[in-house]
């Protein structure tokens, strides 16, 4: 007789989450500590340390990198532009369809994204997302070139003018 393997979390875990209205998980994958890992079609729902989840919205994720050979999966989120990004990484045997998923709505949530020079081949982007369910503001996020320093008068000014421009860029679509 074969054995039957769940391909989806509890309904217990599900139970846990705070889904919004016509909010249906798509894809998860199962931590090495039996811990699950969500996606839906508005959020990603991560496992707390105390229990329970914490809800992430695909607007508010920069990235999503997977490296196989350690089985983590890193989760970049969106920070402002001073702030050091938040990165929650994970392990997990195999991320399927959770993955995909990941890169799909990430990608999906960008409405805009700008580029600028900031000094030699330095730069930063000015990325505008918006929520999948496609309500609320379009939130503006910096990402910046690691020699930068978010503090520097040249970069503050770059950015705010890329900001100005991916606004009116927006503003025209």
């Amino acid at each position: 007789m074969p054995i039957l393997r769940r391909t989806g979390p509890p309904a217990e875990v599900v139970s846990e989450l705070d889904l919004r209205p016509g909010e249906r998980i798509l894809a998860s994958a199962r931590g090495f500590a039996d811990e699950w890992y969500l996606g839906s079609n508005l959020a990603l729902h991560l496992p707390k340390a105390g229990g329970g989840y914490r809800r992430l919205g695909w607007e508010q994720v920069e990235r999503a990198d997977w490296q196989r050979e350690t089985e983590r999966l890193a989760i970049v989120e969106v920070t402002d532009r001073e702030a050091p990004p938040t990165t929650t990484v994970v392990r997990i045997d195999e991320p399927g369809h959770l993955l995909e998923l990941l890169r799909e709505r990430v990608t999906k949530s960008i409405v805009c994204s700008v580029y600028s020079r900031v000094r030699g081949s330095a730069g930063l982007s000015i990325v505008g997302r918006r929520s999948p369910s496609g309500d609320g503001p379009v939130t503006w996020a910096y990402v910046l070139s690691p020699s930068l320093d978010p503090r520097d008068p040249v970069v503050v000014r770059v950015a705010e003018a890329t900001l100005d421009q991916a606004r009116r860029e927006l503003d025209g679509l």
